[in-house]
Order: C-alpha cells, then sequence, then structure tokens
C-alpha cells in the first residue's frame, strides 16, 4: 500500500529544524529506520540550504514543498521551490579524488544525493523546481 505525507514550510533556514522533525515522525511512521532517516535528512538539508541560499532574490518570500511516498521497499521524495529555474543535475560530478587544494568550490552537495540515493531526477513545472529522489528501504 503506498501512503504520502506532505511538508510545505517557507525559504527561511529556521524552517530546517520543522523538515528534521518532520522525516523523524515519518520513521516513526513508516519504520524507515534511523540510518536511512539521517540519510534522508542530510539530502533534505543539502537541498533545502542551496534553494533558501541560492533560488530566491534577497528577502523574497518563497516556499518548499516536500512530498514523501511510501510504498513497500522505497521511500519517493519530491523536492520543489518556486524559486529561479535550476536544474542541479546540470551540475558537474565533483572529483571526490583531486587534491582538497585542487578541487573545485560546490558540488559536494549534488554528490552527496547521488551516492546516498538509488536515482534522482529533475523537471521544472508550472513555476516550480521540482527533484525527485528515490530510495530504496528495508
Amino acid at each position: 500500500m503506498e501512503t504520502s505525507k506532505i511538508i510545505r514550510v517557507k525559504n527561511d533556514r529556521v524552517d530546517l529544524d520543522a523538515i528534521v522533525a518532520f522525516v523523524e515522525e515519518l520513521d516513526e511512521l513508516w519504520n524507515i529506520g534511523v540510518k536511512t532517516a539521517c540519510e534522508i535528512n542530510l539530502m533534505l538539508e543539502e537541498l533545502f540550504i542551496n534553494s533558501v541560499s541560492y533560488a530566491y532574490a534577497e528577502n523574497e518570500q518563497g516556499a518548499v514543498e516536500i512530498k514523501f511516498t511510501h510504498s513497500p521497499g522505497l521511500l519517493t521524495i519530491q523536492y520543489s521551490d518556486d524559486g529561479a529555474a535550476f536544474d542541479p543535475l546540470t551540475i558537474k560530478a565533483a572529483d571526490t579524488d583531486a587534491d582538497i587544494m585542487q578541487r573545485q568550490i560546490g558540488g559536494l552537495g549534488m554528490h552527496l544525493i547521488r551516492k546516498l540515493s538509488d536515482s534522482v531526477e529533475y523537471k521544472r513545472l508550472n513555476n516550480s523546481n521540482i527533484l525527485i529522489i528515490t530510495k530504496k528501504i528495508n
């Protein structure tokens, strides 16, 4: 059986705590596991901080919506913001083998998301950036 839950927050850093608490509630509800919940929170923190920092003009009001869909063995996270159009999948893969002093700034967040998820896709729909992350769960 498939079930879904949605959280909506403003593009304000203080709302990160609400996202973390929501994922913890989902762990209790769906028993996704502490390790998986931590990985999800890490991915969402990267996405949310990037949305707040880069998707909106200074002092611009915006919204972030995260829809979680749970089905046996799979969790799908649809992360959307109404900020400036940006496909994070166009970010060049981080060269984690390069010397720390030679690495370019940025890209580690998407590297992390790709490593912690089973698939990631992006689409722009109705003036919203939508990133769909799937993660296999036990």
